[in-house]
C-alpha cells in the first residue's frame, strides 16, 4: 500500500482519536480499542518506510494516548525501566540522521582541527588563548600532585561541580535548539573545536599524553554520548518550528517535546553518569592500562546500547 493511500484510509481514526483525546475521561469510552489500530498504524508506517514525517506524527499520536490512558501507571519503576530500556534506543535509532549530522558537527571540526594541531603547534592558538594551553598542560603534568582535573581529593565535591557542569552544557545545547535547531548545531560543533585543540595539544607533549587519554577515556563515552543526545534533540525541537508539516508551530513543537523526552532525560543521566565516573574513577590513582580497559568497556556498552537495545517483540507497547 502507498503512503498516500494509506493516509487516506486511516486518516478519519487519527482524527477521532484526537477528538477523543480532547474530551473529558468520561467520554473516552472508546480510546483503548483506537489506541490499539493506532499502534497497529505505526507498527506498519515504520515497517514499510513511510516518510519520516508521518512516522513521527503517529509517534506523538501514539504517545499522546498513551498518556491518557496509563499516565499514571507510566511513573512506576518497571514502566520507567521499560522506558529506559527500550524506548530510549529506539528513539535514538528513528533519528539516525539526526544522529549523522550531529556526529558529524561534533567529531568533524574535532578531527580536522586535532590534525591541524598536531601538524603544527602554533596552530592550537588559533582557537585557545595561551594561558588555557597553559593550565590545561599543568593540570595533566606529572609533576603535579593531583592527576586530572580535579585529582582523587574532594571526589564528592568535584561530583557536584562535574554534575553542573555536565548537564548545564547538555540543557543550553539542547534548549538553544528551538531556534531552528542551528544553535544547537553551533554549540555541539564548538565543543568538538575544544576538544579537538586540548586533545591534541596535550597529546604532542609525552609527558602529558598518558595522563589526559587516561583520564577521558572512561567518562568521556556518557558524556559526549549525553551531548549527542542533546544536541539531536534540540535540532528535532528546531525542525519543529521551521518545519511543521500538516501541524501548526505550537502543535508540531508539543508533538516534537514528547518524542525527544526520553532522548533529553537519557541525555541528563548519561551525563550525570559521566560525572560519577569523572570524580571518582578518572582521578584515581589506578593504572593507565585499567583506565583504558575500562574506558573500552564503557564505550563498547553504550554503542551496543543504542544498537541492540529495544529490538525485537513489543516494540511498541510502550509508546
Amino acid at each position: 500500500m502507498k503512503q498516500a493511500q494509506f493516509e487516506a484510509t486511516y486518516a478519519p481514526l487519527w482524527s477521532e482519536i484526537d477528538t477523543l483525546l480532547a474530551k473529558r475521561a468520561e467520554g473516552r469510552e472508546a480510546l483503548p480499542e483506537q489506541y490499539r489500530r493506532l499502534c497497529q498504524c505505526l507498527a506498519l508506517a515504520g515497517q514499510r518506510g513511510y516518510s519520516p514525517q508521518l512516522v513521527s506524527y503517529l509517534h506523538g499520536l501514539v504517545a499522546r494516548c498513551h498518556h491518557a490512558l496509563y499516565g499514571v501507571a507510566a511513573e512506576r519503576p518497571t514502566v520507567l525501566l521499560q522506558w529506559l530500556r527500550a524506548d530510549l534506543p529506539r528513539r535514538v535509532r528513528a533519528e539516525w540522521k539526526l544522529l549523522l549530522l550531529v556526529l558529524l558537527c561534533l567529531l568533524g571540526p574535532a578531527v580536522a582541527i586535532g590534525l591541524l594541531v598536531w601538524h603544527d603547534s602554533h596552530n592550537a592558538f588559533m582557537f585557545a588563548s595561551p594561558e588555557e594551553l597553559t593550565r590545561m598542560h599543568q593540570m595533566y603534568s606529572p609533576s603535579s600532585m593531583k592527576t586530572g582535573r580535579g585529582g582523587s581529593e574532594g571526589d564528592l565535591q568535584m561530583f557536584g561541580h562535574y554534575i553542573w557542569n555536565n548537564v548545564s552544557i547538555g540543557f543550553r545545547t539542547f534548549a538553544s535548539g528551538i531556534f531552528g535547531g542551528v544553535p544547537a548545531l553551533l554549540s555541539v560543533l564548538f565543543n568538538g573545536m575544544k576538544m579537538g585543540v586540548v586533545a591534541a595539544w596535550l597529546s604532542l607533549d609525552p609527558a602529558t599524553r598518558t595522563n589526559f587519554w587516561s583520564f577521558v577515556v572512561t567518562h568521556s563515552s556518557f558524556e559526549l554520548t549525553g551531548l549527542v543526545l542533546s544536541g539531536m534533540a534540540g535540532v528535532r525541537l528546531g525542525l519543529a518550528l521551521v518545519q511543521p508539516g500538516r501541524l501548526g508551530r505550537r502543535r508540531a513543537l508539543q508533538e516534537a517535546s514528547i518524542q525527544m523526552y526520553p532522548v533529553v532525560a537519557g541525555a541528563a543521566l548519561l551525563t550525570v553518569l559521566a560525572a560519577f565516573f569523572e570524580a571518582f574513577w578518572s582521578a584515581s590513582s589506578l593504572a593507565p592500562a585499567v583506565k583504558y580497559s575500562v574506558g573500552a568497556v564503557c564505550w563498547a556498552l553504550v554503542f551496543l546500547f543504542f544498537a541492540c537495545a529495544g529490538r525485537g517483540k513489543g516494540v511498541h507497547a510502550t509508546r
